[in-house]
């Protein structure tokens, strides 16, 4: 990346060699190249049809009393990702909660501050979110506790 180097001046080689400084990303190649062939072995058609269940089950969180699903309520515009609001309780205090649970979830505006204020949660959402590698059984965990939130708090 450096042409030339003294104690009164540098030169640096033109784009985009002047930004490519020290080792290449050999690790995080040859992890994408195994992580590529390992969501080839389970086929993309599972992975669509496991990535679709978990959305299914992530939505049934609407039933719990008090929890506001931000965005669509069909698995059919959605991934596996769900926002949401919990009556009453600010997001950082039912995500300790569900932390205390065992259930790790993301919390805040998400670097999406105009959105959320928008959409009326100005101190952010919950989010849940699941892949390839997670069970309905984990999910059922989450909205188990997820239950405990509200009335955690006197709700």
């Amino acid at each position: 990346m450096v042409g030339t180097v003294t104690m009164e001046s540098s030169t640096f080689l033109p784009p985009p060699m002047r930004f490519e400084a020290g080792t290449q990303m050999v690790t995080e190649a040859i992890g994408l190249g195994a992580a590529l062939e390992w969501l080839d072995s389970l086929g993309w058609e599972n992975i669509e049809a496991h990535e679709k269940l978990m959305t299914e089950e992530l939505l049934k969180i609407e039933e719990i009393p008090g929890i506001n699903i931000v965005g669509p309520k069909d698995a059919k515009d959605r991934i596996a990702l769900v926002s949401f609001t919990v009556a009453g309780v600010h997001p950082h205090d039912a995500g300790q909660v569900l932390d205390d649970a065992g259930v790790a979830v993301r919390v805040g505006q998400h670097c999406a501050q105009p959105i959320h204020r928008r959409l009326g949660a100005p101190q952010g959402t919950v989010r849940a979110s699941a892949s390839i590698y997670n069970t309905v059984e984990e999910i059922q965990k989450f909205r188990a506790a997820l239950e405990t939130v509200r009335p955690f708090f006197g709700l």
